[in-house]
Formats: C-alpha cells, structure tokens, sequence
C-alpha cells in the first residue's frame, strides 16, 4: 500500500548517490515518489513536474514523460530494481 493516504513526511526513505559520491549535508530531498499507479497523485505531480521544467530541461522532462508511460523501461531508481 502506498502512503499517501495516511501520516506525514518521515525520514522513511535513505536517498544515496548511485555512483557514491557524498551528497552535502545542507541538501534535502523531500519526496519519493510511486509512479507504479499505487499512488495517483504521483503520476500527476510528476507530469507537472515535467512541464514545468521542459524549458529549462527539455531531456529530463521527456525522461519523466517516458518513465510515466513505460515504467518498467524506465532506469532503475534503487538497488532492488531489476
């Protein structure tokens, strides 16, 4: 079940650098999200998302639109992922 249904934000996920380098102390990273349609509000937060950075990152916008419509081909975002 995803969460989104109940509680607030909690220090639930460890977010980590896939090449390990160190992420600086001052950096916070405030949501993970589940595109997998367990949570819908996430599919649509990302699709803002997208939107609003198209101009800015015209490459990271198409990768979250790609990742919403195929998520299984998307890369993987943690070490359990196959």
């Amino acid at each position: 079940m995803s969460g989104y249904k109940e509680g607030g934000l909690e220090p639930r996920f460890v977010i980590e650098r896939a090449d390990g380098k160190p992420i600086p102390a001052n950096r916070r990273y405030s949501l993970v999200l589940d595109i997998s349609g367990a949570d819908p509000h996430a599919r649509i937060a990302v699709l803002v998302y997208a939107g609003l950075v198209r101009e800015d990152n015209p490459q990271l916008a198409d990768d979250l639109k790609a990742a919403l419509d195929d998520p299984q081909n998307a890369p993987p975002q943690h070490r359990y992922a196959g």
